[in-house]
């Protein structure tokens, strides 16, 4: 079941330091943002990059902040934030978050 925008607002007002409440909404207001400019598009990069900052072993939030990052035209961030997932994914055995690696490298190749 996935949770609209209100709802996952209010998650993350019940608690502002939960990562996977803030990794929700936003990728939420990532996906919702209709134009590269959006300001909700700014406010998930916030979002993300707090949850990517608090809970760092959270593998999809480096792709999905790349991504924000990418269409707010932060490159440079862009690729500090894709070079460290990938990193990161490299420490993976099998398991969880494996298929996010080739992702990462094949948008880091194409910045």
């Amino acid at each position: 079941m996935a949770l609209d925008l209100p709802t996952l607002r209010k998650l993350v007002a019940l608690d502002e330091n939960d990562a996977l409440s803030r990794f929700a909404l936003g990728r939420k207001l990532a996906e919702s943002a209709t134009r590269d400019d959006a300001p909700e598009l700014v406010e998930a990069a916030e979002h993300l990059a707090f949850a990517n900052h608090k809970s760092p072993d959270h593998l999809a939030t480096y792709r999905i902040l790349s991504e924000t990052l990418i269409r707010l035209n932060r490159k440079d961030e862009a690729k500090e934030i894709l070079k460290e997932g990938i990193r990161r994914v490299a420490g993976v055995g099998e398991g969880m978050g494996r298929d996010l690696g080739p992702a990462m490298q094949a948008m880091l190749q194409s910045l």
